[in-house]
């Protein structure tokens, strides 16, 4: 099975061709942003990419599988929020299979991760389990007796949406206030650069400079594992999952995962009055693939469905 495969983020589009399981033909284009990007202009740029992908294929595609932002309702094709592609709102999907006369499936950027981790990565076996990606957001995955759980409204596993004080009544999108504004990895680089008086700092920097035990960046990663801690307690309190894995580019250090199972064991184990289980924590197999990985399992298991429906 010959399938292109993308994976839309908010700069760049990564794609490749999936030829039975196995990544080829790996790339990325400029995902089209700001408030005069549109629809077409982000369909024009996948329109280049599956010619390439089908030649490379020899001519010949089975299908699209596409790892988006946003809400989706997977069954319909329909994708009700884009994140912050604004073009991508209320998309009816199945457009884009006559656009392209081929099958094409479109699922929710997080859940293709936590798919990929379930199907072939470090939640595989796992009873309940759940992803935390951390990027720009956190992206959020649940695996209930394995299957994704997505929640009456689909939004189960939006964790970025997750409230730790009240909001201000405001439009701005970080507001301080959220899961995301205060554990997110970007927000954890915005915290260390406001601390340490800088005017930009990347993850590694921020990790760097913990790592050699400098007092302020230290303060900053104490009181971000803080609020990190309480919340997959309450996610635990919520779902009781067996394992969670941590994904996005600084869960690949593994100063950071271990970092967060100490928190976690000592918010568990040594503040609260009772006893109070440990869930396993362990860094994702997949990390900037994860994506692409999932968005093919979800198009093979949807082509399935769809055919013994």
């Amino acid at each position: 099975m010959n399938v292109a495969t993308f994976d839309v983020g908010g700069t760049s589009v990564k794609y490749c061709l999936m030829r039975d399981g196995e990544m080829e033909a790996a790339g990325k284009v400029p995902t089209p942003q700001g408030s005069d990007a549109t629809r077409e202009q982000f369909l024009q740029a996948l329109d280049g990419v599956i010619a390439e992908l089908r030649e490379q294929a020899g001519g010949q595609l089975d299908g699209v599988a596409m790892s988006l932002p946003g809400t989706i309702d997977v069954d319909r094709r329909y994708i009700k929020t884009g994140g912050a592609l604004l073009y991508n709102y209320n998309v009816d999907a199945n457009e884009w299979v006559e656009r392209w006369g081929l099958p094409v499936e479109v699922e929710n950027d997080a859940r293709c991760a936590t798919i990929a981790e379930y199907d072939l990565g470090n939640l595989q076996g796992a009873k309940t389990g759940v992803v935390l990606a951390f990027g720009t957001g956190i992206g959020g995955g649940i695996i209930i007796n394995g299957e994704v759980y997505k929640g009456v409204h689909l939004y189960a596993g939006e964790v970025s949406m997750i409230y730790i004080t009240t909001p201000p009544k405001t439009q701005e999108l970080v507001s301080g206030a959220s899961f995301s504004d205060q554990c997110s990895s970007v927000s954890l680089s915005r915290l260390m650069a406001e601390a340490k008086g800088m005017e930009s700092c990347s993850g590694e920097e921020a990790l760097a400079l913990i790592k050699a035990g400098d007092e302020v960046a230290c303060g900053v990663f104490d009181r971000y594992l803080d609020h990190l801690a309480r919340e997959i307690h309450n996610i635990q309190c919520l779902l009781d999952p067996d394992k969670i894995c941590l994904g996005g580019g600084i869960s690949q250090d593994a100063f950071f995962v271990e970092s967060v199972r100490e928190a976690v064991r000592a918010f568990n184990e040594d503040l609260l009055p009772f006893d109070f289980p440990m869930p396993e924590i362990v860094a994702c197999k997949f990390f900037n693939d994860a994506n692409l990985v999932g968005a093919y399992r979800h198009f093979v298991r949807m082509q399935e469905k769809r055919a013994n429906d």
